[in-house]
């Protein structure tokens, strides 16, 4: 057996996936969450659906670098199975911030929920997974210009990563929707660089972006004006944005085939929309570019230097409860 943990897992597409993954009776299904709560009460949904599911729960708050940190820890005083996946999920966009609002490590919140939070944990967590293993970031069409009319409308942009976390220079003056879409594109280009770096050093552990579409139901909108939200979650709109609505449990089985399926054992460093692989933006896929996001967010997120969150050589993963939770430099 195998643990597979989700972020972002109590509702929307993280719930979803979690509960299509609690049917594989190989896998033992971790929701990060930073709610208590709602995640009790989403793992005691699924129990209730599978009773004979592995499921349980671990604190994750992407708003606090030093929650993120002891994610390692916790999992293993939970003595959970070796890890097997990794399912970045969570984000969103607030949509009523009236100016910029700022996370407890002075990061500006919609870049760090959407991507370094999870570019730090991805790096503390792959020193410590069972390989073979898969990573899977989620995205968002909306990286790509050249794929929907809203990400031509909003394009992300491109420029020092501080910027994006600080809302200033290149990005100061970027709209809610554009900071997500730019964040969006740093996550996607730190899964190719992963993916670059885990080849390099033979670690058999695969990295894929994702993008859902537009799913209706999900929270990710949850500060959208209702009628904008109805508006643009219309599949007339949808269609004419140039992306495609979902449902959250064929979502789920997208992504969640990540995960399983077998066909997907090899595939890595690629971009899945949907159950279509296709290619991300050419942006995206810029080497030079995406090397300059992961050195300039391994800054930002306090790792260290030589690169993920341990020292110890990649081909080797230590056990759990072998992992220290304080910043390494």
């Amino acid at each position: 057996m195998k643990t597979v943990v989700i972020t972002g897992a109590n509702v929307g597409i993280g719930f979803a996936t979690a509960k299509f993954l609690a049917t594989f009776p190989d896998w033992h299904v971790i929701l990060a969450c930073r709610d208590k709560w709602k995640a009790t009460v989403a793992v005691e949904a699924i129990r209730k659906t599978h009773p004979d599911s592995h499921v349980g729960f671990v604190q994750l708050d992407l708003f606090s670098l030093s929650s993120v940190r002891c994610v390692p820890a916790a999992l293993a005083a939970m003595q959970v199975p070796s890890i097997g996946a990794l399912i970045l999920n969570a984000g969103g966009i607030n949509m009523k911030a009236k100016s910029l609002e700022f996370t407890e490590d002075g990061y500006e919140r919609t870049f760090q929920l959407n991507f370094l939070g999870h570019f730090l944990l991805a790096n503390l967590l792959v020193p410590y997974m069972a390989t073979p293993a898969r990573i899977v970031f989620v995205s968002s069409d909306l990286h790509d210009p050249a794929a929907t009319k809203m990400g031509k409308f909003m394009p992300p942009r491109y420029g020092p990563v501080e910027d994006l976390a600080h809302g200033i220079g290149t990005a100061a003056r970027l709209q809610p929707m554009a900071r997500y879409g730019t964040a969006k594109m740093y996550a996607m280009m730190a899964a190719y660089e992963l993916d670059r770096k885990l080849r390099e050093q033979k670690k058999q552990i695969t990295v894929n972006s994702w993008s859902p579409g537009v799913v209706p139901t999900t929270q990710a909108g949850r500060d959208m004006n209702p009628i904008m939200k109805k508006i643009m979650t219309s599949r007339w709109f949808v269609n004419f944005m140039g992306s495609h609505l979902e449902t959250e449990d064929d979502a789920a089985r997208a992504l969640g085939s990540l995960v399983v399926e077998a066909k997907y054992s090899s595939v890595s460093g690629k971009y899945f929309d949907g159950f279509d692989e296709i290619p991300s933006s050419k942006e995206s896929r810029d080497k030079a570019k995406a090397k300059a996001v992961w050195e300039q967010s391994v800054q930002l997120a306090g790792l260290s230097l030589k690169g993920f969150a341990s020292e110890t050589p990649l081909t080797t993963a230590r056990p759990l409860d072998q992992v220290s939770t304080g910043t390494e430099r």
